[in-house]
């Protein structure tokens, strides 16, 4: 067998290698594509079914989610401008109602930009910031979520669940750092969301509170008005 011979065959034989090997390589590679699509198409198929069935709890209270008074109008109350900071024992910190099971932390935040809202939302119920403080004759709007859904990681989007069970002269329970503030139900309205309009004005200390209804459209607001009966230091 000549030398030319024999390189020839070595170098089909390293040919023949090397296109065995570019071959596995690209078997690998498009196995990893398909793993790749089926995983990617596996969760969007398990994401239209979660939503498809209202699993995946909405991260909007239903009334701020284009913006904060788009579909529950609010009227600010008429305040000096040089008018003093309010001490921070008037803003409430917490809301228990006996009635409903009912008990979650309070937060206010200092803007009504919609973010900020769906921000605090998910840590429980929510002061709407420029709306009446514990002991102002004013409004203070409450709001929170409700979920009636089995399985909720975060209890705070049923924070305001079973307020459609209230009466009136249920009484309603809001703590701040220093003081306890009992108000009694006056109202529990739903109402059209586009047809709620809350009044920060009121000629005595008023509160407001305000939830989806779970049970019915996105639409629907359960609206809860109480008035103040009793103040006690804590």
């Amino acid at each position: 067998m000549s030398f030319s011979h024999t390189k020839c065959e070595i170098l089909k034989k390293t040919c023949m290698r090397n296109f065995q090997k570019s071959q596995k390589e690209q078997m690998s590679t498009e196995n990893q594509k398909a793993f790749v699509l089926r995983v990617v198409g596996s969760f969007l198929l398990l994401t239209v079914l979660l939503v498809s069935i209202d699993f995946v709890p909405e991260m909007r209270i239903g009334a701020y989610e284009e913006n904060a008074t788009s579909s529950l109008d609010v009227v600010a109350p008429s305040k000096m401008a040089d008018e003093p900071l309010v001490p921070e024992s008037t803003f409430p910190t917490r809301i228990s109602i006996e009635k409903i099971a009912l008990d979650t932390t309070i937060i206010t935040p200092q803007s009504t930009d919609i973010d900020v809202l769906d921000r605090a939302l998910l840590n429980g119920a929510v002061h709407y910031p420029g709306s009446g403080n514990l002991g102002e004759n004013a409004n203070m709007l409450l709001f929170g979520h409700s979920s009636y859904l089995p399985v909720i990681n975060n209890k705070a989007f049923k924070a305001f669940n079973e307020l459609s069970k209230l009466k009136a002269g249920d009484h309603i329970t809001v703590y701040s750092d220093t003081h306890v503030y009992t108000y009694a139900t006056e109202t529990v309205e739903l109402s059209e969301a586009e047809d709620v309009r809350v009044d920060f004005n009121s000629s005595y200390p008023k509160l407001t509170l305000a939830t989806c209804n779970s049970f019915g459209t996105k639409q629907e607001r359960w609206i809860v008005t109480a008035r103040l009966i009793a103040k006690e230091q804590r």
